[in-house]
């Protein structure tokens, strides 16, 4: 049988019939235009942009209180950049994760107090906040909340009495599931749209807050569709030619080329030494490298985050083997797996989820003591499973705090209801399960395509990468090969942990690799062996294509 060479035209034609784009949707997919929708169409956009421009005006003291992730944080520094270009230097305070936890608290709200703070914006949460914003407006301090999470916890028509709510569930706005930094920046741009000649911003000088933006959409795992994927392709064009003196640096540490960077680099490079600082110190080391301005301080600041981000690694490679050894004496597996410890460090959890739930395929609850005969923890879902909705249909009481959208959230639960979550979850998911919907999602996986070696070319990735940046709802194009002959082998790494394999068939050669070989793949993956596989086509380290291994069949 003869085999079947596209050219990169017809692979582009194949790959948009099997992502169901139509020759009309093509442009506006392939390449999204820059534009930003009718911003008032948030309820409260016209209170919150008036009260701050009476702030600046005023010269009050203004503070942003941010989450201490990869969406909070780069948000707090997309509103520090704004208003320093409007002449303002807030207060800024992001929660300790160890002490504090997820979401306003006491001691931040009396520290902004303290400062002389008069108006706080929130990044990233707020949104169940009814208590301490009730606090904030008690001692003086109005409050505008920007957050794109799931108001978890309270009567959903219940809202904190901040003095504007900017989230998507108050408003009819066409981006239905922003990450919480875009919120912040629909917030700037709205500012900047009716403010911002009167306080000498240029037109335009939002599109450099993109860089963060975009990085937050893509490490935020919400769906990358639409608004979305626009901003994080911007934000991608604008972070390879980013500015930022600490980005510059991580981008140097870790041999990444910024003017080549691409979303895996941020998600899996970038996104974990960010967040290591909250997982394993302090939120702040990743804030202040993100608004460093003097080289010597990003390095000193990168140094110590590549240090605690080694920690972070083994730490949870040690919690994954544990959960491992404890989920192979388990027979059958539920569709939502509860696991945990009380010696796990609740901080890294969320890792130690997406690793599982991408191992096992279930979606994971995975739980560490948090003190005060509390349970703390993090989940992971796969796509037919919605955290934020699950964790809503909980019975009354079973959960003490939970936050969260489609993909990932946290859950706080008393330690005597840990033992019921688990049934509980599942008991939630069968009351809401929909065969229609589970046959829907089926039919909507895209099936790998066939490819042959001759084809692993640059040329052949230039057209994939038309269709990036990959994420949540564009997953990266995968590719069958067939019947590959292995020509070599070799391990690399510092402990030769991944595989490259140089591959022939009758069209030609290619080099593929995986990282963190299984011990199982080493065996069956030995020169002269005949395999068939899955797998993506990347950048080579040295320019041209290669192939990521995804699954030997």
């Amino acid at each position: 049988m003869q085999t079947t060479i596209p050219t990169p035209e017809e692979l582009e034609k194949e790959l948009l019939k099997a992502c169901g784009i139509s020759e009309k949707e093509k442009e506006a997919f392939l390449h999204p235009e820059y534009s930003i929708g009718d911003l008032f169409k948030f309820k409260d956009m016209k209170k919150a942009v008036e009260r701050i421009y009476m702030a600046v005006k005023n010269k009050e003291t203004i503070g942003i209180y941010a989450d201490y992730d990869c969406d909070g944080i780069p948000g707090a520094v997309v509103l520090c950049d704004f208003f320093e270009k409007v002449g303002v230097v807030p207060v800024v305070y992001i929660p300790d994760r160890h002490d504090e936890g997820y979401g306003l608290s006491a001691r931040g709200i009396e520290s902004l107090a303290q400062s002389g703070v008069t108006l706080m914006i929130t990044v990233d949460l707020g949104i169940t906040g009814i208590a301490e914003v009730a606090d904030a407006n008690a001692r003086g301090i109005d409050v505008i909340v920007t957050d794109h999470h799931a108001p978890i916890g309270t009567d959903t028509a219940e809202f904190p009495a901040a003095h504007a709510i900017i989230h998507p569930a108050k408003s009819v706005y066409r981006n239905a599931e922003p990450c919480g930094a875009a919120v912040a920046f629909y917030l700037v741009c709205a500012f900047l749209q009716t403010y911002g000649a009167a306080c000498g911003v240029p037109t335009g000088w939002e599109k450099w807050l993109l860089d963060l933006v975009g990085f937050a959409t893509l490490s935020d795992m919400v769906p990358l569709a639409g608004e979305n994927r626009m901003l994080a392709s911007y934000g991608l064009s604008v972070m390879r030619k980013t500015r930022r003196v600490g980005l510059q640096s991580l981008f140097l540490h870790n041999k990444l080329f910024a003017s080549a960077i691409t979303e895996q680099d941020l998600t899996f490079t970038v996104a974990p030494r960010l967040n290591a600082a909250s997982r394993m110190d302090t939120p702040m080391l990743a804030f202040n490298l993100l608004r460093a301005t003097d080289f010597a301080e990003a390095e000193a600041l990168v140094q110590k985050l590549e240090s605690i981000n080694s920690e972070r690694k083994t730490l949870v490679a040690r919690i994954v083997k544990e959960a491992n050894k404890h989920l192979e004496g388990r027979n059958v597996l539920p569709e939502i797996v509860v696991i945990g410890n009380p010696d796990w460090r609740p901080a890294v959890l969320g890792l130690v989820a997406t690793k599982l739930s991408e191992s096992y395929a279930r979606s994971f609850f995975v739980w560490g003591n948090g003190g005060d005969d509390m349970i703390k923890g993090s989940c992971r879902m796969i796509e037919t499973h919605h955290a934020a909705y699950l964790m809503q249909a909980l019975p009354e009481g079973m959960l003490l705090h939970a936050g969260g959208h489609q993909a990932a959230g946290g859950f706080a639960v008393a330690k005597e209801q840990i033992h019921f979550l688990e049934e509980a979850l599942n008991g939630a998911l069968g009351a809401q399960h929909n065969e229609k919907e589970s046959e829907e999602t089926a039919e909507a996986s895209v099936p790998p395509l066939p490819l042959p070696l001759v084809c692993v070319t640059e040329r052949h990735l230039r057209t994939v990468r038309l269709f990036a940046p990959f994420g949540a709802s564009n997953p990266q194009p995968e590719f069958l090969f067939e019947n590959v002959t292995i020509a070599s082998t070799k391990m690399f790494g510092k402990n030769k942990e991944h595989l490259e394999l140089t591959l022939r068939d009758a069209t030609g050669s290619a080099t593929a690799f995986t990282f963190f070989a299984s011990a199982d793949m080493c065996e069956t993956c030995i020169t002269g062996a005949t395999i068939s596989f899955i797998g993506t086509l990347e950048p080579g380290f040295r320019g041209g294509a290669r192939i990521r291994i995804q699954e030997i069949l």
